[in-house]
């Protein structure tokens, strides 16, 4: 499993490409990026800065992904000194990459339009309530990281003719259906023969072996006979789901509970806000004239959207719509006018702000509600419950933990003032610990010197809803078996070894004698149209079948030991599915793709000048 995520984190990462810029990222790392502190930096690329701040937030972002994707495997993987610094130098290419990309599009004059720099940012999340971009709160965004909105805009734009020039050169890859057809005639080729097995037990009495030749191997793959540390556990454990199912909580508790919680189970007011802007510019008393002059346009009846459209200095919102108003969320004085307003569709006084001068219109009212008691009885219990075997669950925990501190060589006075059994786990190992006891607290615990060394208990170990306390049953400390110990097994496996090259010998003798037209004395199996990656065979002789030309006999040594002669007879061009088409074109287009990227920043890293000083 390990070496599977070690490959996940490595390689082409086509989503990349195709993926939409990351706001935490742009925020956080957008200050060295527009020119913040570049003294100290872990890369320079083309005479172009990378600093350490920025790459600190980098790795940050990719440690907080892969503990996401892994859990508590991650933890795992990060005490590996060697992975640690495979993921830094990683994240550091990638950087000088995201760099060489930047500056080449701009060499190439990419750019943005105003249009597209406005729509990249206004679908970002982060300046969204309720799914809809707020002016207001992207403006406090960047003047709380002292930004303006040109230098964000500036930023935004780079990135996105980054992005622009990966989608524009590989995307536009394309696999003919000529090509994919003759993949897969490939892909499904069909070939027929005839082989010979030659055993290698035939030769294991003429094997003979010296004892230099048995200690030679055996020191020389010594790193297969090393033994891991491994403990078999005592342990006590405490479980919220046991508290729960003896917890109880009466129809009383229930309904007073309710009773007492009105606000918990009544669906507040709703409110949607739009609004039209006027920004202050240089003669704030000319920006109340306009505003006044706007609002009597409403107050004469004209429609707010068609105000919205003529008037307002907010090139974001669609129709000044700011989406539904939640407290805190907006500038104060907008949020107190939107909340005077009671009617749908009722429009404020002009209101001012930091950013110029408001009309608040109530877009959509939806008034408060109440839950029914009879709806929510059933989960009140089920809270109250939870809460009440909660506080039972860590009134239980701390006795644990003491009794178990006070008392540290056994758990059975514990376990019997508690109410607990101790129990028996099976024989643990770090590298491969059974179901249950794979939680890496867990183990650091069953491992630790007061465990194994001291045979105390534990500490409290607080799993998923869980506590734990354990001690040595047993414990066998890593090491390396001795030749004694193993000379069977080195013995066994020279002995197999030397056979199977006296197999293959022979192989390469009958191939020669059959090359040559002499067949007769042989027992031959025969194919029939196996497959590029059917079971049939065994695997190496399926594969040498695929790399022979027609006619072509060769001999090949298998994994269990023996060895074969195969003889190449038949190809049968494979047929085409045409239900397969899609998904092999896409297979096809993807490694176009991967390749290509490949390419091209293998080429801008070859033509750049780049230092690194990570």
């Amino acid at each position: 499993m390990l070496e599977r995520i070690r490959e996940g984190a490595q390689g082409p990462v086509v989503k990349f490409i195709l993926g939409i810029i990351i706001l935490a990222f742009a925020l956080t790392g957008v200050n060295a990026y527009l020119g913040g502190n570049t003294d100290v930096y872990v890369a320079k690329v083309n005479g172009v800065e990378i600093s350490r701040a920025d790459f600190d937030r980098a790795y940050q972002s990719r440690r907080g992904q892969m503990e996401e994707q892994f859990g508590e495997m991650f933890e795992m993987l990060a005490a590996d000194e060697n992975y640690v610094r495979q993921l830094r130098n990683s994240v550091l290419e990638e950087l000088i990459e995201d760099k060489l990309l930047i500056q080449f599009a701009s060499s190439l004059g990419m750019q943005q339009s105003p249009e597209q720099l406005r729509d990249s940012i206004r679908s970002l999340e982060d300046f969204q309530i309720a799914g809809q971009f707020n002016v207001d709160l992207y403006n406090r965004a960047l003047m709380n990281l002292g930004y303006t909105p040109a230098q964000f805009a500036q930023f935004m734009g780079e990135q996105n003719n980054r992005m622009a020039l990966l989608q524009g050169t590989l995307l536009s890859e394309f696999v003919l259906p000529s090509e994919a057809e003759r993949f897969q005639t490939l892909q499904n080729q069909r070939r027929s023969g005839r082989y010979v097995m030659v055993s290698g037990d035939q030769f294991v009495e003429q094997v003979e072996l010296s004892e230099a030749e048995i200690e030679a191997w055996y020191y020389d793959n010594v790193e297969r006979f090393e033994v891991e540390e491994q403990v078999q556990l005592q342990y006590v454990e405490l479980s919220l789901d046991s508290i729960i199912a003896q917890t109880s909580v009466s129809d009383e508790q229930v309904r007073e509970y309710y009773d007492r919680n009105p606000q918990a189970y009544s669906q507040a007011e709703r409110r949607r806000i739009a609004h039209i802007l006027v920004e202050f510019g240089d003669n704030e008393e000319a920006a109340r004239e306009r505003a006044d002059a706007a609002l009597a346009r409403i107050r004469d009846g004209e429609a707010f959207t068609d105000v919205v459209a003529d008037v307002s200095d907010d090139t974001f919102s669609e129709g000044g719509d700011l989406g539904y108003l939640e407290r805190g969320a907006i500038d104060p004085d907008i949020e107190a006018a939107g909340f005077a307003l009671t009617e749908q569709g009722e429009v404020s006084d002009v209101v001012r702000s930091e950013f110029g001068f408001h009309i608040i219109q109530l877009t959509e009212f939806t008034p408060e509600e109440t839950v029914a008691f009879t709806e929510v009885a059933d989960e009140i219990r089920t809270n109250l419950l939870r809460v009440e075997a909660e506080n039972e669950y860590f009134r239980l925990q701390q006795e644990l933990s003491r009794l178990s501190f006070e008392v540290p060589d056994t758990l059975n006075d514990v376990a019997q003032q508690l109410g607990l059994e101790v129990k028996t786990s099976p024989v643990i190992s770090r590298a491969n610990p059974p179901a249950g006891f794979d939680a890496p607290a867990l183990l650091t615990q069953a491992f630790s010197a007061d465990v194994t060394d001291r045979q105390l208990n534990s500490e409290l170990v607080e799993l998923d809803e869980r506590s734990v306390v354990v001690r040595a049953e047993s414990y066998e400390p890593a090491r390396t078996r001795s030749l004694d110990e193993v000379r069977d097994v080195v013995v066994e496996r020279l002995t197999s070894d030397k056979a199977q090259q006296l197999a293959v010998a022979e192989a390469e003798r009958i191939a020669a004698s059959l090359s040559a037209g002499e067949a007769s004395g042989l027992s031959f199996e025969y194919i029939e149209g196996a497959a590029r990656f059917g079971s049939e065979l065994p695997g190496a002789l399926r594969q040498e079948l695929f790399r022979m030309a027609e006619g072509d006999v060769r001999s090949v040594a298998l994994n269990n030991g023996s060895a074969a002669v195969v003889e190449l007879t038949g190809i049968t061009a494979g047929q085409v599915n045409a239900e397969q088409a899609e998904r092999v074109n896409m297979q096809l287009q993807n490694t176009l793709i991967e390749q290509s990227y490949a390419s091209l920043v293998e080429q801008l890293k070859a033509k750049a000048t780049i230092s690194r000083r990570l």
